[in-house]
């Protein structure tokens, strides 16, 4: 067995039995480093399988299109399941690399330069901003290196939003925009909370489009996907998991429920009562 191929199995049985814990994953991008270095045909074959185990899978196609040379029925196979992958997951869910402290530290000091979104506390992490090559705002036509990494609901296609154009609300006034598709709400309606929400707080990427949950009169703040394994770490799957199966939309939730998986789980926390919730939406 080539070193390359040992080492990834090794890693891959690991990142199990730790039940996919931080440093399991940093290990396999690591590795993924490391193998991207290499010229040899070996290392590049076991990265694409590291690419699809990371849940790259554009990166995976790519990869695996360049490399194969005369495909047997097997890498055929392979290349038609990658493709599709590809297509309908690209890299856009896969695991996120876990940030080392000196990284955290500086993405804590890149989020104090940002406006406060009361509803979406940290839309660098979950990824609704990001951060880049500076781009124009379509709203203030100033340029900026964090935007938004979605586009807004409304009739032309805007992209790279700033964040501060986002917040005052000037963003979807001036393109007749809201950034959350759908939100739920019991009693007696609040323009103002609508409009903080719908018109002034970044959406966050899924399936079929966001769904937010409210609680004690006010919504909620939305703090990233999550599955079983994330909600028992945070010892709130128990009560998390009988809450939403109480809704009487999906069932049976436990086994299947992936981060940024076909099954995926979006985390909530009530601003006043502190509780935690989810919505869960599918593929």
């Amino acid at each position: 067995m080539n070193p390359y191929l040992q080492e990834y199995i090794t890693l891959t049985r690991e990142y199990h039995a730790q039940d996919g814990k931080p440093s399991s994953v940093a290990a396999l991008y690591d590795l993924a480093d490391e193998l991207a270095k290499s010229d040899d045909l070996e290392a590049k074959k076991v990265l694409v399988d590291l690419y699809e185990q990371l849940g790259l899978y554009a990166s995976a196609y790519d990869l695996f299109t360049k490399i194969i040379t005369k495909p047997d029925r097997k890498q055929i196979k392979k290349l038609a399941r990658l493709e599709e992958m590809s297509q309908s997951h690209g890299d856009r869910f896969a695991l996120p690399r876990p940030l080392n402290e000196k990284e955290k530290k500086q993405r804590q000091d890149l989020l104090n330069t940002l406006p406060h979104f009361p509803y979406h506390p940290d839309p660098l992490a979950t990824g609704s901003f990001v951060l880049g090559e500076a781009k124009l705002c379509p709203s203030c036509g100033k340029e900026s290196n964090i935007y938004y990494d979605l586009m807004p609901y409304c009739i032309d296609n805007i992209e790279n939003l700033c964040p501060f154009c986002i917040a005052i609300g000037l963003a979807s006034k001036k393109f007749d925009a809201e950034f959350i598709q759908d939100a739920e709400w019991q009693g007696e309606l609040n323009p103002e909370k609508d409009q903080l929400l719908f018109c002034q707080t970044p959406g966050y990427s899924s399936w079929q489009g966001e769904h937010w949950l409210s609680c004690c009169q006010d919504y909620c703040a939305y703090l990233g996907t999550v599955g079983t394994r994330e909600l028992k770490t945070m010892g709130i799957a128990e009560q998390v998991l009988a809450d939403y199966e109480a809704r009487e939309e999906y069932q049976d939730i436990e086994e299947y429920l992936v981060k940024d998986g076909p099954l995926c789980g979006y985390l909530f926390r009530c601003l006043h009562c502190l509780k935690y919730q989810i919505w869960v939406d599918a593929d």
